[in-house]
Protein backbone atom coordinates (compact mmCIF):
# COMPACT_ATOMS: atom_id res chain seq x y z
CA UNK A 1 0.00 0.00 0.00
CA UNK A 2 2.96 2.45 0.67
CA UNK A 3 4.87 1.58 -2.12
CA UNK A 4 1.81 2.24 -4.63
CA UNK A 5 0.69 5.53 -2.83
CA UNK A 6 4.35 6.44 -3.32
CA UNK A 7 4.37 5.54 -6.79
CA UNK A 8 1.27 7.83 -6.92
CA UNK A 9 2.76 11.09 -5.81
CA UNK A 10 5.91 10.49 -8.29
CA UNK A 11 3.72 10.35 -11.30
CA UNK A 12 1.67 13.21 -9.66
CA UNK A 13 5.42 14.90 -9.42
CA UNK A 14 6.13 14.11 -12.90
CA UNK A 15 2.29 14.80 -14.81
CA UNK A 16 2.96 18.43 -12.79
CA UNK A 17 6.36 18.69 -14.36
CA UNK A 18 5.38 18.18 -17.50
CA UNK A 19 2.20 20.46 -17.47
CA UNK A 20 4.54 23.17 -16.21
CA UNK A 21 7.15 22.78 -18.57
CA UNK A 22 4.46 22.98 -21.23
CA UNK A 23 3.75 25.80 -19.68
CA UNK A 24 6.45 27.59 -19.46
CA UNK A 25 7.65 26.98 -22.89
CA UNK A 26 4.35 28.04 -24.26
CA UNK A 27 4.77 31.05 -22.37
CA UNK A 28 8.22 31.71 -23.15
CA UNK A 29 7.66 31.27 -27.17
CA UNK A 30 4.75 34.17 -26.64
CA UNK A 31 6.99 36.48 -24.96
CA UNK A 32 9.84 36.16 -27.20
CA UNK A 33 7.79 36.78 -30.28
CA UNK A 34 5.71 39.43 -28.86
CA UNK A 35 9.56 41.30 -27.96
CA UNK A 36 11.01 40.55 -31.50
CA UNK A 37 8.45 39.75 -34.23
CA UNK A 38 7.39 42.50 -35.91
CA UNK A 39 4.30 41.90 -36.83
CA UNK A 40 3.07 41.34 -33.25
CA UNK A 41 1.03 43.34 -31.56
CA UNK A 42 0.78 42.61 -28.20
CA UNK A 43 3.37 45.52 -27.13
CA UNK A 44 0.96 48.11 -28.50
CA UNK A 45 -1.80 46.78 -27.07
CA UNK A 46 -0.69 45.94 -23.91
CA UNK A 47 3.09 45.95 -23.39
CA UNK A 48 3.86 49.71 -23.58
CA UNK A 49 0.76 50.50 -20.84
CA UNK A 50 2.14 47.69 -18.33
CA UNK A 51 5.54 48.82 -18.41
CA UNK A 52 4.22 52.58 -17.65
CA UNK A 53 6.23 53.52 -20.69
CA UNK A 54 4.65 57.20 -21.94
CA UNK A 55 4.55 57.66 -25.87
CA UNK A 56 1.99 59.33 -27.40
CA UNK A 57 3.15 62.18 -25.67
CA UNK A 58 6.40 62.33 -27.35
CA UNK A 59 6.06 61.78 -30.10
CA UNK A 60 5.60 63.22 -33.64
CA UNK A 61 2.34 62.48 -34.96
CA UNK A 62 2.79 63.64 -37.99
CA UNK A 63 5.35 65.59 -40.33
CA UNK A 64 6.50 68.86 -40.05
CA UNK A 65 7.29 71.48 -42.46
CA UNK A 66 11.36 70.70 -41.71
CA UNK A 67 10.57 66.82 -42.23
CA UNK A 68 9.34 67.42 -45.45
CA UNK A 69 12.71 69.21 -46.82
CA UNK A 70 14.66 65.91 -46.42
CA UNK A 71 15.38 63.04 -48.80
CA UNK A 72 14.90 59.56 -48.43
CA UNK A 73 18.13 57.32 -48.88
CA UNK A 74 18.71 53.49 -48.21
CA UNK A 75 21.35 50.95 -47.94
CA UNK A 76 21.61 47.04 -48.21
CA UNK A 77 22.02 45.25 -45.05
CA UNK A 78 24.79 41.53 -45.01
CA UNK A 79 21.47 39.64 -45.13
CA UNK A 80 19.40 41.72 -47.97
CA UNK A 81 17.24 44.02 -46.21
CA UNK A 82 16.67 47.63 -47.56
CA UNK A 83 16.99 49.79 -44.98
CA UNK A 84 15.33 53.81 -45.71
CA UNK A 85 16.17 56.87 -43.82
CA UNK A 86 15.69 60.36 -43.98
CA UNK A 87 18.08 63.16 -45.09
CA UNK A 88 18.58 66.58 -44.33
CA UNK A 89 22.17 67.76 -45.77
CA UNK A 90 23.13 71.74 -45.69
CA UNK A 91 26.64 70.99 -46.90
CA UNK A 92 27.84 71.31 -43.24
CA UNK A 93 31.15 69.65 -41.93
CA UNK A 94 29.68 68.00 -38.92
CA UNK A 95 26.77 65.06 -38.89
CA UNK A 96 24.63 63.65 -36.46
CA UNK A 97 22.96 60.19 -36.92
CA UNK A 98 19.25 60.20 -34.68
CA UNK A 99 18.28 57.04 -33.83
CA UNK A 100 14.63 56.06 -32.62
CA UNK A 101 13.61 53.58 -30.20
CA UNK A 102 11.82 50.46 -29.44
CA UNK A 103 9.00 49.72 -31.93
CA UNK A 104 8.75 53.65 -33.15
CA UNK A 105 10.35 55.25 -36.09
CA UNK A 106 12.68 57.98 -36.82
CA UNK A 107 9.81 60.44 -38.14
CA UNK A 108 7.83 59.81 -34.85
CA UNK A 109 11.10 60.06 -32.41
CA UNK A 110 13.91 61.96 -33.98
CA UNK A 111 11.96 64.83 -35.67
CA UNK A 112 12.20 67.12 -33.23
CA UNK A 113 15.91 66.31 -32.76
CA UNK A 114 16.88 66.26 -36.13
CA UNK A 115 15.68 70.02 -36.76
CA UNK A 116 17.41 70.68 -33.21
CA UNK A 117 20.44 69.59 -35.12
CA UNK A 118 20.01 71.11 -38.50
CA UNK A 119 19.01 74.47 -36.54
CA UNK A 120 22.37 74.01 -34.76
CA UNK A 121 24.16 73.57 -38.10
CA UNK A 122 24.71 70.14 -38.83
CA UNK A 123 23.68 67.65 -41.41
CA UNK A 124 21.50 65.16 -40.41
CA UNK A 125 20.64 61.56 -40.82
CA UNK A 126 17.29 59.86 -39.49
CA UNK A 127 16.97 55.70 -39.99
CA UNK A 128 14.11 53.94 -39.08
CA UNK A 129 16.09 50.99 -37.41
CA UNK A 130 15.22 46.91 -39.38
CA UNK A 131 11.68 45.97 -38.56
CA UNK A 132 10.63 49.43 -38.22
CA UNK A 133 8.86 52.55 -40.35
CA UNK A 134 9.74 52.24 -44.03
CA UNK A 135 12.52 49.83 -43.59
CA UNK A 136 12.34 46.08 -44.27
CA UNK A 137 12.70 43.07 -41.89
CA UNK A 138 10.54 40.85 -40.38
CA UNK A 139 12.37 40.70 -36.70
CA UNK A 140 13.31 43.79 -34.75
CA UNK A 141 16.87 43.80 -33.92
CA UNK A 142 17.09 44.93 -30.58
CA UNK A 143 20.50 46.81 -30.66
CA UNK A 144 22.41 43.77 -31.23
CA UNK A 145 21.66 43.55 -35.75
CA UNK A 146 21.32 47.35 -35.79
CA UNK A 147 24.66 48.07 -34.53
CA UNK A 148 26.15 46.57 -37.63
CA UNK A 149 23.48 48.42 -39.88
CA UNK A 150 24.55 51.68 -37.83
CA UNK A 151 28.05 51.22 -39.33
CA UNK A 152 26.62 50.98 -43.12
CA UNK A 153 25.08 54.43 -42.18
CA UNK A 154 28.38 55.42 -41.46
CA UNK A 155 29.93 54.56 -44.12
CA UNK A 156 26.80 55.80 -46.39
CA UNK A 157 27.92 59.35 -44.85
CA UNK A 158 32.09 59.17 -45.54
CA UNK A 159 31.41 57.97 -49.17
CA UNK A 160 29.82 61.34 -49.69
CA UNK A 161 32.47 63.54 -47.56
CA UNK A 162 35.54 61.33 -45.77
CA UNK A 163 36.35 64.08 -44.05
CA UNK A 164 32.86 64.96 -42.26
CA UNK A 165 32.88 64.71 -38.71
CA UNK A 166 29.90 62.36 -36.98
CA UNK A 167 28.15 61.85 -33.71
CA UNK A 168 25.54 59.86 -33.02
CA UNK A 169 22.60 60.24 -31.00
CA UNK A 170 19.92 57.30 -29.70
CA UNK A 171 17.07 57.00 -27.60
CA UNK A 172 16.09 54.06 -25.48
CA UNK A 173 17.20 51.29 -28.18
CA UNK A 174 18.33 53.35 -30.20
CA UNK A 175 20.67 54.62 -27.57
CA UNK A 176 21.84 50.86 -26.72
CA UNK A 177 22.55 50.30 -30.97
CA UNK A 178 25.10 53.47 -31.01
CA UNK A 179 26.52 51.92 -27.62
CA UNK A 180 26.59 48.33 -28.79
CA UNK A 181 27.89 49.69 -32.44
CA UNK A 182 30.75 51.65 -29.93
CA UNK A 183 32.22 48.65 -29.00
CA UNK A 184 33.09 47.60 -32.88
CA UNK A 185 35.64 49.15 -35.13
CA UNK A 186 34.85 52.48 -35.51
CA UNK A 187 35.67 54.91 -38.30
CA UNK A 188 37.91 57.40 -36.93
CA UNK A 189 35.68 60.14 -38.27
CA UNK A 190 32.77 59.27 -35.71
CA UNK A 191 33.54 61.76 -32.85
CA UNK A 192 31.16 61.23 -29.96
CA UNK A 193 28.39 59.77 -28.64
CA UNK A 194 24.79 60.85 -27.01
CA UNK A 195 22.70 57.62 -25.14
CA UNK A 196 19.40 58.70 -24.01
CA UNK A 197 18.36 55.70 -21.45
CA UNK A 198 19.59 52.71 -22.93
CA UNK A 199 19.43 49.48 -21.12
CA UNK A 200 22.31 47.48 -19.85
CA UNK A 201 21.74 44.51 -21.61
CA UNK A 202 18.67 43.02 -22.96
CA UNK A 203 18.52 40.37 -20.47
CA UNK A 204 18.61 42.71 -17.24
CA UNK A 205 15.53 44.79 -19.07
CA UNK A 206 13.71 41.62 -19.60
CA UNK A 207 14.18 40.02 -15.87
CA UNK A 208 13.03 43.62 -14.37
CA UNK A 209 9.85 43.71 -16.59
CA UNK A 210 8.60 40.17 -16.34
CA UNK A 211 7.41 39.90 -12.84
CA UNK A 212 4.58 42.10 -13.86
CA UNK A 213 3.43 39.66 -16.60
CA UNK A 214 3.95 36.48 -15.47
CA UNK A 215 4.45 34.18 -12.15
CA UNK A 216 6.29 31.59 -14.02
CA UNK A 217 10.11 31.35 -12.36
CA UNK A 218 11.96 33.95 -13.85
CA UNK A 219 15.41 32.20 -13.94
CA UNK A 220 14.07 28.96 -16.03
CA UNK A 221 11.77 30.92 -18.20
CA UNK A 222 15.20 33.05 -19.32
CA UNK A 223 17.02 30.31 -19.38
CA UNK A 224 14.56 28.93 -21.74
CA UNK A 225 13.48 32.70 -23.47
CA UNK A 226 17.66 32.40 -24.33
CA UNK A 227 17.77 29.10 -26.13
CA UNK A 228 14.31 30.61 -28.03
CA UNK A 229 15.58 34.01 -28.89
CA UNK A 230 18.53 31.76 -30.78
CA UNK A 231 16.31 29.63 -32.89
CA UNK A 232 14.22 32.10 -33.28
CA UNK A 233 16.33 34.92 -34.58
CA UNK A 234 20.06 33.08 -34.44
CA UNK A 235 21.16 35.31 -31.39
CA UNK A 236 20.75 34.52 -27.67
CA UNK A 237 19.35 37.52 -25.14
CA UNK A 238 22.35 36.74 -23.47
CA UNK A 239 24.68 37.97 -26.17
CA UNK A 240 23.39 41.59 -25.79
CA UNK A 241 25.52 42.97 -23.48
CA UNK A 242 25.66 46.87 -24.16
CA UNK A 243 27.99 46.65 -21.06
CA UNK A 244 30.41 44.68 -22.42
CA UNK A 245 30.55 46.18 -25.53
CA UNK A 246 30.93 49.87 -24.60
CA UNK A 247 33.93 48.49 -22.47
CA UNK A 248 35.84 48.57 -25.64
CA UNK A 249 34.53 52.17 -26.39
CA UNK A 250 36.81 55.20 -25.66
CA UNK A 251 34.67 57.67 -27.93
CA UNK A 252 33.54 60.56 -25.23
CA UNK A 253 29.55 59.34 -24.03
CA UNK A 254 26.96 61.90 -22.37
CA UNK A 255 24.69 60.01 -20.89
CA UNK A 256 20.86 60.91 -20.40
CA UNK A 257 17.88 60.00 -17.95
CA UNK A 258 15.00 60.90 -16.40
CA UNK A 259 15.40 60.88 -13.08
CA UNK A 260 11.85 58.96 -12.30
CA UNK A 261 12.82 56.82 -15.24
CA UNK A 262 10.24 53.45 -14.34
CA UNK A 263 11.43 51.18 -16.65
CA UNK A 264 15.63 52.01 -16.16
CA UNK A 265 16.72 52.73 -13.04
CA UNK A 266 19.98 54.78 -12.27
CA UNK A 267 21.68 51.99 -11.77
CA UNK A 268 21.73 50.95 -15.42
CA UNK A 269 22.92 54.39 -16.34
CA UNK A 270 26.00 54.32 -13.81
CA UNK A 271 26.98 50.53 -15.05
CA UNK A 272 27.38 52.13 -18.47
CA UNK A 273 29.30 54.75 -16.80
CA UNK A 274 31.37 53.04 -14.91
CA UNK A 275 31.89 50.18 -18.25
CA UNK A 276 33.04 53.08 -21.02
CA UNK A 277 36.73 53.60 -21.22
CA UNK A 278 36.36 57.17 -23.00
CA UNK A 279 35.76 60.39 -21.46
CA UNK A 280 32.19 60.60 -19.73
CA UNK A 281 29.11 62.70 -18.46
CA UNK A 282 26.09 61.74 -16.68
CA UNK A 283 22.95 63.74 -16.63
CA UNK A 284 19.71 63.51 -14.68
CA UNK A 285 16.55 65.08 -15.51
CA UNK A 286 14.91 65.61 -12.44
CA UNK A 287 11.32 65.06 -11.99
CA UNK A 288 11.65 63.53 -15.54
CA UNK A 289 10.41 60.01 -16.66
CA UNK A 290 11.62 57.86 -19.36
CA UNK A 291 12.45 59.78 -22.63
CA UNK A 292 10.51 62.41 -21.00
CA UNK A 293 13.22 65.15 -20.93
CA UNK A 294 13.71 65.38 -24.57
CA UNK A 295 11.12 66.93 -25.02
CA UNK A 296 9.60 68.61 -21.47
CA UNK A 297 13.29 69.75 -19.96
CA UNK A 298 14.37 72.43 -20.81
CA UNK A 299 18.00 71.92 -20.27
CA UNK A 300 18.16 69.32 -22.56
CA UNK A 301 19.19 70.38 -25.75
CA UNK A 302 21.49 73.19 -24.62
CA UNK A 303 23.45 70.38 -22.88
CA UNK A 304 23.29 68.03 -25.92
CA UNK A 305 24.27 70.65 -28.23
CA UNK A 306 27.08 71.96 -25.70
CA UNK A 307 28.35 68.61 -25.51
CA UNK A 308 28.80 68.31 -29.63
CA UNK A 309 30.43 71.85 -29.60
CA UNK A 310 33.04 71.05 -26.93
CA UNK A 311 34.24 67.75 -28.43
CA UNK A 312 34.43 70.16 -32.37
CA UNK A 313 36.68 72.74 -29.81
CA UNK A 314 38.71 69.88 -28.05
CA UNK A 315 37.14 70.95 -24.65
CA UNK A 316 37.62 68.60 -21.87
CA UNK A 317 34.14 66.41 -20.99
CA UNK A 318 32.84 66.70 -17.57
Amino acid sequence: MVWLLLLLLIFGFLVYYVYRTSVLKKGVRYFVSAIIMRNNEWYEKEGRKKLGIPYKERIATKSSAFWAQGSECTVTTADDLILTAEVFDQCAKTWVICLHGYRSDGQADCQEAAEKFWSGGYNVLVPDLRGHGRSEGKEIGLGWLDRMDLLLWIDKILEKDPQTQIFLYGLGMGAATLLLASGEVMPVQVAGLISDSSYTSVYSAIRSSLPQFSRLPIKRFLRLANRYSKQLVGYPFLQISVTRQVGSNHLPVLFLQGEKDSFLSEKEINTLMEATAGPKQKVLFANMGHLQAVKDAPEYWPTVLQFIENIKQNTDIV
